[in-house]
């Protein structure tokens, strides 16, 4: 076969002769295309369905014929894989419990079934069902707690933290917990738990995909604080060489700053959490992430309480640094009330997670999903509520689901309804056609909103309080909480965005009127109100603006340097220049104006809060995430790029598609409803 060229058109000659008009044969592959494609959005293969998360292949059976039984009652609900462990009882120790497990390995693969391993008795990872401690004692979690003496002057303690801690207020286990700034600790946990593996699992790197790690975390922030309770930094016998080597100066003379506002005490706390942050990182998540790579399989998991910046600074420094050293970045939301969750903070945690994917340039996100908090009410999440958690994390980023649903292991009892059954197969269907048109899509969004997290870490210091009590630095609450809103105040106008830490700022790449990070393009940059920044932060950001590139200055402007190496003078500075170029602006309807002035985001007609929506590029073409965050049905117009040629409508409720109008999209969400609209270029 062969193209020809004649009187300026081209035709198609196929090997029986025929003479084919070119246009005719795009329209004839086109329509074989989209006809495989649809055919895949009915029903989407198995590795982009939901994964099972399974604790107990002995809760299925003993024998081969019985886990078959149960796994094919499993599959018949639509799942596509399973997270997987040797079983919690006598864990990692007991011969038949492998036996077992190995059984349920060879099943679920000759069911087709898509493997991850969960590497934890329980959670938080880390401990090997307590075998570490049980090894070595001495890699307990400690902290750095501060006392009064008699005469008023402080003093500081290595304690052991266990009691009021995540270590009690988990819901699996009291358990002592390891030190994850130590690396003696994870050396020890993957020698116990992912050697045991990979000495047990032949070819264990072609049948596992991913290794889960579950919650680590640093135990040095109260969840109920016991009576005695001191005020506690992360702490690891290494501390002061390791900080002296990263950052130039002996941290012990200042360790006071770090504790009350005395001294440099901004920048030193924004120097002591980033090397908190950069030791969790390489020690914990580093170590695992070159094992898995080692044996060719990728790293994810969820680290704890993603919520709150607050949080991020007390339970491992920086989230951004962490995630770096995930090759599938995860969350865990445990409440199926997408209502509540975007009226909250839970939308911003798949935010968070998909936006560190983004400009690492990484493919695939995670996120452990149930309806826990529900559950702990005495209720259950209904199906439309399960969807919507789904869409709304989809649309947000997330492209793989782990799932706790139902309870959990609800679908494989002969005695579970049948009506639960046919939900379940709903749901997991929803999410695989969600999963089949996302994953292999490329994000695509306009503005960067910087990730503040110096002016938290500036502002923090330890104290006895519970974390889900209100610290008490006002502006530290100010800067967390609005944050959160700014973020949700884009998406209500239809602005999708990518947050991007300090890193991803000094290491972009300026053009004019526009800046790229890894694969993502960005019209604007939006610097939330922080007290701290970095200096070379703030460089690169003017030299944004000086290139053409919209930025906005939200609330109170930065006027601390984000360490003690650099000067507040230079901070003010800067700020002063970037403010006669940038707009200085709260989050409210004027910023919005000018950043549609400015090209950004999507205009659905009307505008409505309530219709999130995301921009995506799939093989070229354009493909829009729209969602109903309302409990009645909404109208709206999404207008098409003038490029568009042909459109069409995708729904994951039903895996229907049909055509639509070019220009303007009319589409009718149903409450909670979610649609995609593919624009063929």
């Amino acid at each position: 076969m062969g193209a020809q060229v004649r009187a300026g058109r081209s035709v198609w000659r196929p090997a029986l002769g025929q003479v084919i008009p070119f246009h005719r044969w795009r329209q004839d592959m086109d329509a074989q295309k989209t006809n495989t494609l649809k055919a895949q959005f009915r029903n989407p293969p198995n590795r982009y369905r939901t994964l099972q998360i399974i604790h107990n292949f002995d809760s299925f059976g003993t024998d081969e014929a019985t886990l078959r039984q149960r796994m094919e009652w499993l599959k018949a609900t639509g799942i596509g894989g399973l997270v997987c462990n040797v079983s919690f009882k006598d864990y990692m120790r007991s011969e038949e419990q492998w036996r077992i497990f190995l059984t349920g390995l060879k099943v679920a693969e000759e069911l087709g079934l898509h493997l991850w391993l969960y590497d934890e008795e329980g959670y938080p990872s880390g401990a090997a069902g307590g075998l570490v401690l049980e090894r070595n004692p001495d890699l307990e979690a400690v902290g750095l707690v501060r006392k009064v003496d008699a005469d008023g002057k402080p003093r500081y303690e290595v304690q052991r933290m266990y009691e009021g801690t995540h270590c009690t207020e988990n819901v699996y286990k009291k358990r002592r917990y390891v030190n994850l700034l130590n690396p003696q600790a994870t050396r020890l946990f993957i020698e116990v738990t992912h050697e045991a593996y990979a000495r047990r699992v032949p070819n264990l790197g072609r049948r596992v995909h991913a290794i889960f790690t579950d919650e680590p975390s640093l135990m040095t922030t109260y969840i109920r604080p016991p009576a005695h309770a001191l005020p506690a930094l992360p702490w690891v016998e290494d501390m002061p060489a390791q900080f002296k080597r990263r950052k130039g100066y002996d941290l012990m003379p200042h360790l006071e700053s770090l504790y009350t506002d005395t001294g440099n005490y901004r920048g030193i706390r924004c120097d002591f959490y980033e090397v908190v942050a950069q030791l969790v990182a390489e020690r914990y998540l580093g170590q695992i992430q070159q094992w898995c790579r080692k044996h060719g399989i990728a790293s994810s998991g969820h680290l704890l309480a993603e919520e709150k910046l607050l949080w991020h600074v007390m339970y491992y420094g920086d989230l951004f640094t962490c995630l770096r050293r995930m090759d599938i970045p995860g969350i865990d939301i445990l409440s199926s009330d997408p209502l509540a969750l975007s009226a909250g903070n839970g939308f911003l945690v798949p935010k968070l997670i998909s936006s560190a994917a983004h400009i690492m340039g990484r493919a695939e996100t995670m996120s452990e999903t149930s309806d826990f908090a529900e559950q702990m009410s005495g209720k259950r999440a209904t199906l439309a509520q399960m969807k919507a958690t789904a869409s709304l994390q989809y649309l947000l980023g997330i492209n793989t689901i782990t799932s706790y649903y139902p309870d959990p292991y609800g679908a494989t009892h002969p005695n579970n309804t049948e009506q639960r059954r046919t939900d379940y197969a709903q749901y997991n269907a929803h999410v695989g056609r969600l999963s089949w048109l996302l994953r292999e899509a490329q994000h695509e969004c306009d503005v960067a909103v910087l990730y503040p997290i110096a002016g938290v870490q500036a502002n923090f210091y330890p104290t006895t309080l519970s974390m889900y009590q209100p610290h008490p630095n006002r502006r530290l609450n100010e800067s967390d909480d609005g944050f959160v809103n700014l973020c949700r105040w884009l998406l209500q106008h239809q602005i999708d965005f990518d947050i991007v830490d300090e890193t991803a700022v000094q290491e972009a790449q300026i053009g004019r009127r526009q800046f790229r990070v890894a694969k993502e393009r960005y019209k604007a940059l939006v610097i939330p109100s922080t007290d701290a920044i970095h200096v070379a932060t703030l460089q690169r950001a003017l030299k944004m603006a000086q290139n053409g590139v919209p930025v906005v200055l939200v609330g109170e402007q930065p006027r601390y340097a984000a360490s003690r190496n650099e000067s507040d003078e230079q901070v003010h500075q800067l700020v002063q220049s970037l403010s006669r170029r940038a707009q200085s602006l709260s989050a409210d309807d004027k910023m919005i104006a000018f950043l549609r002035q400015a090209g950004c985001g999507m205009q659905i007609e009307p505008a409505s809060p309530e219709i999130w929506v995301a921009r995506y590029r799939r093989d070229g073409d354009y493909l829009y995430c729209l969602l109903n965050l309302s409990p009645q049905d909404r109208r709206c117009t999404l207008n098409l790029p003038d490029a568009v040629r042909r459109a069409s409508l995708w729904l994951p409720e039903t895996g229907e598609v049909r055509a639509t109008d070019v220009e303007h999209v009319a589409l009718e969400l149903p409450a909670l409803g979610c649609a995609l609209v593919w624009g063929e270029i």
